[in-house]
């Protein structure tokens, strides 16, 4: 695909990794649809994309439900007439160990939280993609919130990947690519929280994102990012 000119959806542009994501693709010369639910922080990248030289717009989500998240589709659609890529985030819902005296309540607010959003995204993005004939691509990332001891935990990223392969297999006859990266945490190495993501791997997931969507061949797989 050739990004310059593409229309990319960012999911939580306003976090680091969100906003190291817009403004790398911004000077690539891509459009940019920044969706977040926080006004302030979706001024900011906002600003700095266009300090970038790139056409943005921002998208304010007040309510994460699927009318909403369809209606936002349709704006997108009316400001740029298109929709190319969409980086869909895995936001703050890390899964609990199956033998947690509260796993249960914690798994179905986990799936509320964090999985709904993120599968209606997925849903509405391929659905405007197949509508449209567009061989568009679907970056599935784990990058936004973080244990403080796991940035993304092996549960999540398996169900990430899960989603990864099923979505890619169901919408190949649509030429829809879907891919997705994770950061990788060593056994043993620290892991920054609160979204604070070192400098060096957020570029790593970001140059991650870039292949996935430059490379017409990558398909129904992962990438764990690494820094360093």
């Amino acid at each position: 695909m050739n990004i310059a000119q593409s229309v990319f959806v960012v999911t939580a542009a306003g976090c680091p990794v969100g906003k190291a994501i817009s403004l790398h693709f911004a000077s690539l010369g891509a459009k940019l649809a920044l969706v977040d639910i926080q006004p302030d922080r979706l001024a900011q990248v906002q600003q700095a994309c266009l300090c970038a030289g790139g056409d943005s717009d921002t998208f304010l989500l007040t309510t994460q439900d699927e009318t909403s998240i369809a209606q936002l589709i349709r704006d997108i659609d009316r400001r740029f007439g298109a929709i190319d890529v969409l980086i869909n985030y895995w936001q703050n819902a890390e899964l609990p160990s199956l033998l947690e005296p509260t796993s249960v309540d914690r798994f179905c607010r986990s799936m509320i939280e964090g999985a709904t959003p993120f599968f209606i995204f997925g849903k509405h993005a391929a659905s405007y993609m197949r509508e449209h004939h567009s061989e568009g691509v679907i970056i599935n990332l784990a990058a936004s919130y973080f244990n403080a001891s796991q940035p993304a935990n092996s549960s999540s990223k398996a169900m990430i990947s899960g989603l990864t392969q099923s979505w890619a297999k169901e919408l190949a006859e649509f030429n829809i690519r879907v891919g997705g990266v994770v950061p990788l945490c060593l056994e043993g190495q620290s892991c920054q929280s609160d979204c604070q993501l070192s400098m060096p791997m957020q570029y790593e997931i970001v140059r991650c994102a870039e292949y996935i969507v430059a490379n017409d061949y990558f398909n129904g797989r992962m990438i764990e990012a690494e820094a360093g």
